[in-house]
């Protein structure tokens, strides 16, 4: 379940985002911790559906003039990697913001063309299901 960032999460946002390379400096952590705090990106967290475990977070700008949002960095508890939840939190995030495209940038361009070809594959099974279910006249 996507839930927006508040005030309460900071530790837990400043744990998420220390499994991110570029924030392993504390200086560059708090750097983006004050981005954040004064929303100049915006922060989802990933909580389990059956707890209140946040176990992942995807950090974004949201360009309102272009409906883009540019997704800077996805950050997920190692213990919970490889379940797929990086697809389920940004099938969630495209819900969120119907209207907005989503990009990001170029090291997540791999995570972010698999996430489009499979929900494009999703797309596509559903509307042949739903074609074969059509009576036909």
């Amino acid at each position: 379940m996507l839930v927006p960032y508040i005030g309460r999460y900071e530790k837990i946002v400043m744990g998420l985002l220390s499994y991110i390379p570029e924030f392993k400096e504390f200086s560059e952590l708090t750097e983006e911790m004050d981005k954040i705090n004064q929303q100049e990106r915006k922060i989802y967290l990933w909580k389990e559906a059956d707890s209140d475990n946040i176990i992942g977070l995807v950090g974004f700008d949201q360009h309102d003039d272009t409906d883009t949002l540019v997704v800077r960095y996805l950050s997920i508890n190692p213990s919970f990697r490889e379940e797929g939840l990086t697809y389920d939190l940004l099938t969630a995030l495209k819900k969120e913001f119907p209207v907005y495209s989503l990009t990001g940038v170029i090291s997540l361009s791999p995570i972010l063309s698999k996430w489009a070809k499979r929900r494009q594959e999703e797309s596509d099974k559903e509307l042949d299901s739903k074609q074969e279910n059509t009576p036909q006249v």
